[in-house]
């Protein structure tokens, strides 16, 4: 499979000076943007995992502007709460909730949070005025447990422990419709093999909300430490062990040229994903993982092509810019291939993959333009002048004009 008839002969290195000036000089202009070392200024977003807080996503069936969600929750004492807004489906609104914690929060603060913001979140619908009832939508699992338990509308014999064990599948199937719908509107969407029992119970005892959780998590600030320090180590022993496999493996030239090429790509896809307002999360660290693998992935096999040819006759006393030159166009068509199979699954997760794998798939959308630009246009070039600028007999084992 190749897109070129022919071998292209494309003078890559002619731009050498100018692609690795623009792109440095971009580097360093989209960090000043960014100022991530100022603690007021800093456009860094960091997610809850590292900072610890309250993170949910909610639902509400019908019109919640999303300035009265911030104003209820700045009323109930959490006015740095962020609210943000998502495309739901037809007659609903979808928002993010998040809420920093406070310093010298625990574990048990936390939980005291999530409650005083569910509560704030109730309160938002309008039926809760005139029907006391609780909400089905937004019963705890625990609670639902515990009601049939104590009520026993089936009849079960037995203790407490067997009462508990024969409701609770129920009570999975009640939760599982409820996340499938989210929320319920009509008591018609109860599941079908529900016993008419409970179903009679729950219409009596239960009213349906117009809210539902779809996510609800929970970070202390020591447990937040703790990814911190376990992120940063992960990403250490992933560089570490790329730049011990390039060092060993190729020649100086080479492990200069792929190191500074994974740094490059590394900070080009930080910088923009900061400049872009994205947050940073423990998915998200995962994907700029997956950024440095295929960098170097890719680096690797245009250097690859260069060491092979530099051991040919017809190769032996041209200059390393021909042979670095050749060998890009040699790899071109596999580069272009590899790179838009890539780049297409990249776009549509990014650009159809909703909320939840945007901030996941953009630095894979970007690394996959920069591991590719990278390869041809800064790596190589690294190596072309580390063979001119140290001209060593174990090198290339070019004769260098």
């Amino acid at each position: 499979m190749k897109i070129f008839e022919k071998l292209p002969h494309i003078d890559f290195m002619k731009y050498k000076v100018h692609a690795l000036v623009s792109s440095w000089a971009l580097i360093i202009l989209c960090i000043l943007v960014a100022q991530p070392w100022s603690a007021t200024r800093s456009r860094v977003k960091l997610g809850m995992q590292f900072t610890g807080g309250v993170d949910m996503q909610v639902r509400f069936h019908g019109d919640v502007p999303q300035d009265k969600v911030r104003a209820e929750l700045g009323k109930g004492g959490f006015g740095d709460a962020a609210v943000v807004a998502y495309e739901g489906e037809k007659g609903v609104r979808d928002y993010s909730i998040k809420v920093k914690a406070r310093k010298g929060q625990d574990e048990n603060d936390s939980t005291l949070q999530i409650n005083q913001i569910r509560e704030i979140l109730r309160g938002l619908d309008p039926g809760r005025a005139t029907d006391a009832r609780p909400d089905l939508n937004t019963e705890s699992v625990g609670l639902l447990t515990n009601t049939w338990v104590k009520t026993n509308p089936l009849g079960i014999q037995g203790d407490e422990a067997a009462l508990r064990k024969a409701y609770e599948p129920h009570v999975k199937k009640l939760t599982d419709t409820r996340e499938r719908f989210a929320p319920l509107t009509s008591y018609g969407q109860l599941p079908q093999d529900l016993p008419q029992v409970l179903k009679d119970q729950i219409q009596k005892e239960y009213r349906l909300g117009n809210l539902a959780f779809l996510k609800n998590e929970s970070f202390s600030p020591s447990i937040s430490g703790e990814w911190t320090r376990k992120t940063l180590t992960a990403v250490a022993w992933a560089l570490a062990a790329i730049l011990v496999y390039v060092m060993f493996r190729f020649t100086a030239s080479f492990a200069v040229g792929g190191i500074v090429a994974l740094l490059h790509d590394l900070l080009m896809a930080l910088s923009l994903f900061t400049i872009f307002g994205f947050e940073f999360s423990v998915p998200v660290v995962a994907s700029f993982l997956i950024l440095m693998g295929y960098s170097m992935s890719d680096t690797i096999v245009v250097f690859d092509r260069i060491r092979e040819n530099s051991h040919k006759p017809e190769y032996r006393r041209t200059s390393i810019t021909k042979l670095v030159n050749d060998s890009i166009n040699q790899t071109l068509s596999r580069t272009i291939l590899t790179s838009l199979s890539v780049l297409f699954v990249a776009f549509c997760l990014f650009a159809f993959g909703g909320p939840a794998l945007r901030d996941l798939s953009f630095p894979i959308f970007i690394g996959v333009i920069t591991g590719t630009y990278s390869s041809i246009y800064i790596a190589s070039p690294v190596v072309v002048y580390w063979e001119r600028w140290f001209p060593k007999h174990d090198n290339l084992k070019q004769k260098h004009v």
